[in-house]
């Protein structure tokens, strides 16, 4: 609400003026609303949640993200054929492989975090994940020698780039890749950039679990919630700050109960079978890619290193829920978390 305290010494030349600028301001300031829209991508659900004037311009909005991301798995997804991804892991072991610049590009980062994570996060889980198939019906976990037996081409140094021409060459003929691991990250990151360029300014992306917000949510910051891992109800939220992102890997989303016994699809590159250390991981940073490639290389790395791994690195802060519910989370996040019901939290 506007008050004006409009005094008998203002000529009415001013006072008309005033007005003029007044109803010129109110008119300019069109009242937002939140509009939601949701489309398959990505082997998950893709979220758009935005603030803007119009249905329209929210439905134009919502047609140019999924457009990009959509674009985007044509050319990492492992599945088509004109993919990069899939060319790579049907031609790479006999010859270099051509790729785009972003596949490059996210290849090399995907190597960086291998090597910073001393290997916990590794893309040739692919060369393993079928033995994983948690669709099958029944489900039955691999023997222990089927998985030694491919154990070893599953390294992230089989992976041989060459920046001059773009270029992928495998060596070891049954070493693959997936980008799973990381291109929800890249995915939002470009949704969230094609919404700047057309002027919205509050909204948020989110593929799978991940996401990452821009400006508020009507002056207030945007908070999201972290799911119980054995429930599915939310056991703390967080608020996030503009450009903030939130990746979050968990024992809950693919898996299989198999004889009292829970096997998920985080595969530990080092044994080649489920990792046993946490039931969620929540990484937040400015970076979605980051985010992440590193909710899963905590969630294998697991524990004080995983904690560790955190407090060194001042771009990111973690929410950890081991496998008994409780609950660690970096110290900064103090003031952005509300804790629901009877948990209390361990902070590092």
């Amino acid at each position: 609400m506007i008050s004006l305290n409009l005094q008998y010494r203002y000529s009415p030349c001013r006072v008309i003026i005033l007005f003029l600028s007044v109803s010129l301001l109110l008119n300019s300031c069109k009242k937002k609303s939140i509009y939601n829209h949701n489309t398959s991508l990505l082997g998950t659900i893709v979220n758009l949640t935005l603030i803007t004037d119009s249905e329209k311009r929210a439905n134009r909005s919502a047609e140019l993200v999924f457009n990009e991301i959509g674009r985007l798995e044509k050319i990492m997804s492992p599945f088509r054929q004109e993919s990069d991804v899939y060319r790579i892991n049907n031609l790479a072991m006999k010859r270099p492989v051509i790729v785009s610049e972003e596949t490059f590009s996210l290849l090399e980062t995907s190597i960086e975090t291998s090597t910073r994570t001393n290997g916990c996060f590794d893309i040739t889980f692919a060369s393993i994940s079928h033995l994983w198939n948690f669709r099958r019906n029944p489900f039955v976990p691999p023997r222990r020698d089927e998985v030694l037996k491919l154990l070893p081409m599953l390294d992230y140094r089989h992976i041989q780039l060459n920046p001059d021409n773009l270029s992928v060459k495998i060596n070891n003929r049954k070493t693959r890749i997936g980008l799973g691991g990381i291109a929800k990250g890249y995915a939002i990151n470009k949704g969230i950039e094609c919404l700047r360029r057309i002027g919205i300014d509050c909204a948020i992306v989110e593929a799978g679990g991940d996401l990452q917000v821009i400006g508020k949510k009507f002056n207030n910051p945007w908070r999201v919630g972290v799911r119980n891992p054995r429930e599915k109800n939310i056991i703390l939220s967080l608020t996030l700050d503009d450009m903030e992102s939130i990746a979050t890997s968990g024992d809950y989303e693919r898996y299989v109960i198999y004889k009292d016994k829970r096997y998920h699809h985080i595969i530990d590159p080092k044994t080649g079978f489920p990792s046993k250390t946490f039931s969620s991981v929540s990484v937040i940073s400015i970076d979605p890619v980051q985010s992440d490639a590193l909710a899963t290389a905590l969630f294998i790395m697991g524990g004080r290193k995983a904690m560790q791994f955190v407090k060194h690195d001042k771009n990111i802060s973690a929410v950890f829920i081991d496998l008994d519910m409780n609950i660690s989370a970096s110290e900064e996040l103090k003031d952005r978390v509300i804790l629901l019901g009877n948990k209390v939290i361990e902070w590092f």
